[in-house]
């Protein structure tokens, strides 16, 4: 039986700031993994392509086990799947502090975080909904914030926890960092579940989230995901590389963090400023999408061909400022293309491109660094990759009318998003509205 909440309270806003922190944690995580890599190179002895698997796994399993755990919100409560991932996030750093092994470091950081931060971060979005109504999309705003600062600020908090402490002691630092998602959890005081946990019901609502018959046969909907997985698959690579770039132009790793904090500001930026045209008309948002690609293109071509610091600054304020609008309007995008009713299907599917991209594009791009002993040639290749994709989301986007795509938009739908209460019972009895505001501020937060 759950407890009757108001909505739009300072609780709610808690609830917020509490999904915000476990963002800023991920996301802040996620893109100092280069920096971590050329550590962990450093102290077992030059360069390893089996570094590239914590990328891999940490962002693949972040965002790629995403429909599952929308799933096990209806079994589970949300406190609880919250702390559970917190402790597994701790336990990896932990892991990974008092191991000598690189194998057992590379499971540690990408494995048991990757499942971790996915636990934390998901059920928590998807609570956003149950506790706003007028303030709902302000709170989605925010609730997802955090991973820009954190873009801003975890660079020059592994540099210095580093050269303070070293590797090791930067790994139990992380841990007790990480264990603060227990304190967020505790925030989350009602639950969605109410379902017993049966594993086959759910492992078919993630397969009829993932995998649409009607959204499958749709050639549009095909091209469209294959357009991100590619973009997603370059998306990563300056995170990376950037720290292997600086070390061939010899610049300091003081260096490295500005370069990645200005990523961290100008994406933070671009989402401001999407936030304030999101309400603009679907041509424009299609036009925005566009050419947020091919500036995404732009900016990793910049990378190769210029060494000094204020070029490359240059490159990643354009890269920072056009990741950002493209992961903002995504869910908008999608939304236009492909109506309300599909909107929890085509974002669940999109987490798992998402995750797949990540998967597949930093070990192929470790492996051409390698075989060329250089990092240029790496971003050569993933700007093909996004420029493949850009051509690609242009030809979908712009070979379909605007009324075509305004009359799937706009048809009727049973989705009723603004009347979500936290005593309407479990996720599966909500249809799609919790999972499509939920599934909207988890998209937000890449």
């Amino acid at each position: 039986m759950h407890s009757r909440e108001p909505k739009d309270t300072v609780r709610g806003w808690l609830v917020v700031a509490a999904c915000s922190a476990s963002f800023f944690l991920f996301v802040g995580i996620s893109c100092c993994l280069g920096l971590l890599e050329l550590e962990l190179s450093r102290l077992f002895g030059g360069p390893s392509s089996s570094l590239s698997a914590i990328n891999a796994f940490y962002n693949g399993l972040g965002w790629g086990l995403a429909p599952l755990m929308s799933a096990l919100t209806n079994f589970f409560s949300c406190r609880l799947l919250c702390a559970c991932g917190s402790v597994l996030s701790c336990l990896g750093f932990l892991g990974a502090a008092v191991s000598r092994s690189l194998p057992v470091i590379i499971f540690c950081i990408g494995v048991l975080q990757g499942i971790g931060f996915s636990l934390l971060i998901v059920p928590s979005s998807l609570l956003i909904a149950a506790f706003f109504d007028k303030k709902r999309p302000l709170a989605l705003i925010l609730s997802v914030i955090g991973g820009g600062f954190g873009i801003v600020v975890f660079p020059h908090i592994f540099t210095n926890l580093n050269q303070a402490f070293g590797i090791k002691g930067t790994f139990l630092m992380l841990s007790a960092l990480s264990s603060h998602g227990i304190v967020f959890s505790a925030l989350f005081n009602i639950s969605l579940a109410e379902e017993k946990p049966n594993v086959w019901v759910i492992l078919r609502q993630v397969h009829r989230t993932v995998f649409d018959g009607d959204l499958l046969r749709t050639p549009q909907y095909v091209v469209v995901t294959v357009a991100y997985l590619l973009v997603y698959a370059a998306y990563g690579i300056p995170y990376l590389f950037l720290p292997h770039k600086a070390t061939e132009v010899d610049l300091s790793e003081d260096s490295v963090s500005l370069l990645v904090s200005i990523i961290g500001i100008s994406n933070l930026t671009a989402r401001f400023l999407m936030a304030i045209v999101a309400s603009s008309s679907i041509r424009n948002r299609m036009f925005l999408l566009s050419l947020s690609f091919a500036a995404h293109t732009l900016s990793l071509l910049t990378f190769p061909f210029f060494s000094d610091f204020l070029y490359l600054a240059l490159g990643a304020g354009l890269f920072g400022f056009s990741s950002g609008i493209f992961i903002s309007i995504t869910p908008a995008v999608l939304l236009d293309l492909f109506g309300l009713d599909k909107l929890p299907n085509t974002l669940g599917s999109n987490f798992l491109v998402i995750g797949i991209g990540y998967l597949l594009g930093g070990p192929v791009m470790r492996y051409l660094s390698l075989v060329f002993s250089a990092t240029d040639p790496v971003f050569y290749a993933s700007a093909g990759c996004s420029g493949i994709a850009t051509l690609i989301i242009m030809t979908a986007i712009y070979y379909k009318s605007i009324g075509g795509v305004m009359r799937i938009a706009y048809k009727p739908c049973a989705c009723k998003i603004g009347t979500i209460s936290p005593d309407d019972g479990p996720v599966s009895s909500l249809s799609t509205s919790v999972s499509s505001v939920g599934v909207y501020t988890i998209s937000n937060s890449i």
